[in-house]
């Protein structure tokens, strides 16, 4: 029998062929969050119909978020929204990784700015908002305030703590090859610290959904106008219809920002087994 004819199924170590390995890896991302995603759609359902009388069923809140598609009344809170919101999340990722990075490059610059940054990431973003409205009035200087100061220092400690992990064997590797303190920056501490970007940037991102909402709850807008209306007149399946769709937003800009991470920090990753 020529065996030599049959394709290939095994590796040369017995193992399934290394091309195989990212189609798994990506149907393992797709098909466990599925598979969580609808437990947890089913047990709701079940519990709203026959355990929970208050609890709406699911259906019925996918039933008024179609409804609200219909209406135009997403869309509209939509375009209210976004623009507050990347306004926001982008000047706290543009002052939060450049001073993240240096906290974590720099004892001098560490030393300097922890106090200030811990003492407001500690502070109720909630509780300065009668201040801010004093400030910045009602307007979108209002919400891309809010929305980056709940997501800047997140993003800015998140990124120190990560910097200060890289192992220091790598720095002094680039040392042993005669990398100057720029050169150890640039060569082995910045690409080291890419997968921390990306945990900063994510954990970011859902902080600064979470603020657009909050800012738009305080000053009746957008997602928040239509929150305070639906909860006014005890329109619970719509209300959370909306708040479902700030959960897709939400799941949607992290798992956008984990795809730039496996693209540009794939040695992050350890797929199939435990890191």
């Amino acid at each position: 029998m020529d065996h030599a004819s049959e394709p290939a199924t095994l590796a040369a170590d017995g193992s399934t062929p290394a091309t195989t390995e990212p189609m798994t890896a990506m149907n393992e991302r797709v098909r466990y969050p599925l598979f969580g995603v609808g437990s947890l759609a089913l047990a709701w359902e079940l519990l709203a119909r026959l355990v929970v009388d208050g609890l709406t069923p699911l259906s019925d809140v996918f039933a008024a978020g179609v409804g609200l598609v219909a209406s135009g009344e997403l869309f509209g809170a939509l375009a209210a929204s976004l623009p507050k919101l990347a306004l926001g999340y982008g000047l706290a990722v543009a002052v939060g990784v450049p001073l993240g990075l240096l906290m974590g490059f720099s004892s001098t610059a560490d030393a300097l700015a922890d106090t200030p940054v811990t003492t407001l990431f500690v502070t109720s973003v909630a509780s300065l908002l009668p201040l801010l409205i004093a400030v910045f009035g009602a307007g979108i200087g209002f919400y891309v305030v809010v929305v980056f100061l709940f997501a800047v220092f997140h993003v800015t400690l998140t990124l120190r703590a990560g910097v200060r992990d890289v192992d220091d064997a790598l720095v002094e590797t680039g040392r042993v090859f005669g990398a100057s303190r720029f050169g150890v920056y640039r060569h082995v501490l910045l690409p080291a610290s890419l997968p921390h970007v990306a945990a900063a940037l994510r954990l970011g991102a859902v902080r600064a959904v979470k603020g657009m909402v909050v800012g738009e709850l305080w000053v009746y807008a957008g997602f928040g106008s239509l929150l305070h209306g639906y909860q006014r007149y005890s329109q619970t399946d719509s209300a959370l219809a909306v708040v479902l769709v700030l959960m897709a937003l939400s799941v949607g800009i992290a798992g956008g920002l984990g795809a730039l991470e496996r693209r540009y920090a794939p040695w992050h990753h350890v797929e199939g087994g435990v890191r």
